[in-house]
């Protein structure tokens, strides 16, 4: 049966959505999900070239992005991930052009036979993952397109996530927090087990961003166990001498194979230049040397670098008054979006927090009125994610002073004054859908 491009994506959720009732918000991922529904499918999908597996607790996305637009440059690229901010075709992508509707309802409607006869109990609250059917239209449209080297964005965990399914040649850990403890675990070792399990025997190589002492140990152990290699950020490659500057960053990457001087990125924020060097190291490791061997290569590279567009990491969308829109769920991550306002010499602006009840909102409320600015909660409309009477106790009881407002959209309306919007990524297509209607 040949499906239209609505008919695609929903049957994309549908069997999530008829076990839905049947699931409780406080189940655990290895409770939740069952990657084996998919497996034997994304297995027969693979056809055996290069493929990099990406994960973390933040800018996993970016690096995957970044290291997706280096490697175009000298090879065909496919790149998975997840979630989109308006259409769900921005998902699948091949040198950063997305798949056309046509191809994506044509995708889906091949795979329909395949993942209709898993037939899981739904009234037991088992259901095929979604992403375990995105990962197969994946596969599915690079093969169809003859790409070299295929990048695969994990979800918010690794063990049970049905990505794990395609046998990576290479992996990407990117700086692990607490976060994601309803499904993942409630300390940094259970949440860098669940992140480590990506690393698997026969793997050619592993790279890992900035880690905690915790994170770290798991990461390399993890590492040595399965016999793979282990770049580490800080020690085999890093970002040197980051600057500020009036398009994005500029900043010194130094590999294992040289030092790349003055490099700008069009991406705002110290982590971006984290995730350059990061995605760099593992470019150079995948094309086999230097990825500017000459005067055009280097030309090239950088003007790449220059012309990135990844919404919602650090994004200014209005410049005067200043508006700036992150997906910032920490107070790790809150500090690099602190520290652009700053640099953009903004001390004091509305902070308005999009952050549900089992990310750190505590941590980035505090953070945020620590360094003077005004906090407003809010929610979005996903019902996916949960917003509630916790976010405005908590804060509270911490003495931290603010405004509630019902949506993201409701806290936008009016502003005048600088404002900075941080929250989950689902909370990108609200802003999006805000500025389409004139800011």
């Amino acid at each position: 049966m040949k499906l239209g491009r609505k008919e695609a994506e929903d049957y994309i959720y549908s069997s999530y959505m008829k076990a839905l009732p049947h699931l409780s918000y406080d189940m655990s991922d290895s409770k939740k999900r069952h990657p084996e529904y998919t497996e034997e499918i994304i297995k027969s999908l693979f056809r055996g070239n290069t493929a990099v597996a990406v994960t973390g607790s933040k800018g996993k996305g970016s690096a995957a992005y970044i290291l997706m637009s280096i490697l175009s440059l000298k090879m065909k690229t496919g790149l998975m991930t997840s979630p989109h901010i308006l259409d769900f075709n921005e998902r699948f992508r091949i040198d950063d052009d997305l798949i056309e509707d046509a191809e994506f309802a044509d995708i889906v409607s091949g795979l329909k036979p395949l993942f209709d006869q898993a037939e899981p109990d739904h009234s037991k609250g088992l259901f095929i993952s979604p992403i375990g059917i995105e990962t197969a239209v994946a596969l599915s449209f690079f093969a169809r397109h003859d790409t070299v080297c295929d990048i695969f964005e994990h979800g918010k965990g690794v063990r049970y996530d049905d990505v794990r399914n395609v046998p990576a040649e290479y992996a990407i850990i990117n700086t692990i927090f607490l976060e994601h403890t309803r499904e993942l675990g409630s300390t940094i070792e259970e949440i860098a087990s669940d992140k480590a399990s990506v690393i698997r025997p026969g793997m050619k190589c592993v790279f890992s961003g900035e880690q905690s002492a915790e994170a770290l140990r798991i990461t390399e152990n993890a590492a040595k166990e399965a016999g793979v290699p282990l770049k580490l950020y800080g020690r085999d490659f890093e970002a040197l001498d980051i600057r500020f500057q009036k398009d994005g960053m500029i900043c010194n990457v130094r590999t294992d194979r040289r030092l790349y001087r003055d490099l700008g990125i069009s991406l705002l924020g110290e982590n971006q230049c984290r995730n350059l060097a990061l995605a760099m190291a593992a470019a150079e490791e995948i094309q086999g040397g230097s990825l500017a061997s000459d005067e055009t290569d280097e030309k090239f590279l950088r003007d790449r670098l220059m012309h990135l567009e990844w919404f919602g990491r650090l994004s200014m969308i209005r410049k005067d008054p200043p508006m700036l829109v992150d997906c910032c769920v920490n107070r790790n991550s809150a500090g690099y979006a602190l520290r652009a306002l700053r640099e953009l010499g903004i001390d004091r602006a509305d902070i308005i927090l999009a952050i549900p009840d089992d990310k750190d909102f505590a941590g980035v409320a505090v953070k945020a009125h620590e360094a003077g600015h005004h906090v407003i909660l809010s929610a979005i409309s996903n019902p996916h994610y949960r917003f509630t009477s916790k976010q405005p106790e908590e804060l509270k009881r911490l003495g931290v002073p603010f405004i509630y407002a019902e949506s993201v959209s409701d806290a936008l309306s009016g502003a005048t004054r600088p404002t900075a919007v941080l929250g989950t990524a689902a909370m990108l297509g609200e802003i999006r859908r805000w500025m389409k209607n004139g800011i």
